[in-house]
């Protein structure tokens, strides 16, 4: 102890002139951004409960988050004499419910992550308006509902690529992303004479901005290699989507909207659409169809979040040996309100609902469809105006209401011995809904 207390003075003023030469220096930037959240959800009964919600992946977040996330993004950007830019950043997140992170443990997973570790390079001399990237990262066309707290466009993973490539008729990204879950990375391939593990390579190619309008245009290949658990498993998968980005809330007034169409097949289907990385157990004629519409209307003091999409599968199986898989459709309608009240003060309303129809479910009665309502009330102190003005302290009180048809969906686990899904809380008495209240800050930086 007494080692460590003597060495925290020298440890600060090392760092006092690590800071000095680097803000003395016009050559290098250090920047720090972040986003945090953090509350209690809880029931009439005085415990903790989980998000509400049936979807694979998202949910109607305003007043339905239980975890702690805490995310850091250290950037360093460094400037030469020949104007070269250097940028090299890592992002190292830590969250209380580990779902979707690349190095989970299997034991809990919360401790911290490092989610990302790249460097780019810009403003190249025989290609000044282009960026290249390599290591480990976001592609930087991931796009997302802040209502529904889904990346509905999300390539992550290990590689490189480059972006803002000038073909004349539209801008050119492009990249490869190798990407294995947790949970897969130690199975063996099918044939055990091939070293190493199954990984999902990405190569994804965007055209943007074609022919000067809001149109943009995603072509996505994949390649994975059979494991022991999937061995009847698709090999490859090919995507794409169409996203039109309108002006404003459809010409009408501020804010933004835009329209999205994806189709993938093999890997680029069903839990993969849209993504990479979650289509290892898929078949090779697996195939999915979606539609989304992501808006925002801004009018005044008055901003309006809305966000809905439709999904049907063919030949879905959900990381299990069926031969043949099956039929599954979803879709989702939402509405948030946003009104600023005083500069400091806003009130948040939302309306969500959620149907799922999955033909091989394991729910209440055997059956799998149904929908779910969620309700919110929010009033929010605001660090300043707006829908996105961070900080926010919300108090909330949330309620729910779910057809028996899709019990087991909300909170519910999966049992990998057995193929099927166990109830979990929300379903462990019978009731079809909840009312839950609850105190959040969500912070971004």
């Amino acid at each position: 102890m007494r080692k460590l207390i003597k060495s925290i003075p020298l440890s600060l003023i090392a760092l006092a002139v690590i800071s000095d030469y680097a803000s003395a220096d016009e050559k290098y930037d250090f920047a720090l951004h972040g986003y945090m959240r953090s509350g209690i959800l809880a029931n009439t009964d005085g415990n903790r409960v989980n998000s509400v919600g049936l979807m694979p992946d998202g949910k109607w977040r305003l007043g339905n988050e239980e975890d702690t996330k805490i995310e850091l993004i250290p950037t360093v950007t460094l400037k030469s004499d020949s104007g070269a830019v250097a940028r090299i950043q890592a992002n190292l997140t830590h969250q209380t419910k580990c779902t979707a992170d690349w190095n989970c443990t299997d034991d809990d997973g919360k401790e911290t992550q490092f989610r990302e570790g790249f460097a780019e390079l810009s403003n190249l001399d025989f290609a000044p308006g282009m960026t290249f990237w390599a290591g480990k990262r976001y592609s930087s066309s991931n796009t997302s509902s802040h209502q529904f707290d889904w990346e509905y466009i999300q390539y992550n993973g290990t590689g490189g690529g480059f972006d803002k490539m000038d073909l004349g008729f539209a801008q050119f990204d492009a990249g490869i992303y190798a990407f294995s879950p947790t949970d897969e990375t130690k199975a063996y391939p099918v044939d055990r004479g091939d070293q190493g593990y199954p990984d999902d390579y990405s190569l994804n190619l965007w055209f943007k901005k074609i022919g000067g309008t809001g149109l943009d245009l995603e072509l996505i290949g994949h390649r994975m290699n059979r494991n022991e658990n999937h061995p009847t498993a698709a090999q490859k998968g090919y995507g794409a989507t169409a996203v039109y980005n309108f002006d404003g809330f459809y010409g009408l007034t501020g804010g933004y909207s835009r329209i999205a169409l994806q189709y993938g097949k093999g890997l680029a289907a069903a839990d993969s659409l849209g993504k990479n990385g979650w289509g290892w157990a898929n078949l090779e004629d697996t195939q999915s169809w979606r539609i989304v519409l992501d808006n925002l209307a801004s009018m005044g003091d008055l901003e309006v979040s809305t966000f809905a999409f439709y999904q049907k599968d063919k030949n879905y199986r959900w990381w299990t040996s069926d031969d043949d898989g099956w039929g599954r459709s979803m879709w989702v309608a939402g509405i948030r309100p946003y009104h600023q009240i005083t500069k400091n003060f806003a009130m948040q309303y939302e309306l969500g609902y959620e149907y799922l129809d999955d033909k091989n479910y394991m729910g209440a009665n055997g059956k799998g469809k149904g929908g779910l309502t969620k309700i919110t009330v929010a009033p929010t102190l605001t660090f300043d105006s707006g829908f996105w003005s961070r900080p926010q302290l919300r108090f909330f009180a949330t309620y729910a209401k779910w057809d028996k048809g899709v019990s087991d969906a909300l909170d519910g686990s999966y049992d990998w011995s057995t193929g099927s899904i166990g109830a979990g809380g929300y379903s462990r008495s019978g009731e079809t809904d909840t009312l839950n209240f609850g105190i959040q800050a969500e912070v971004w930086f």
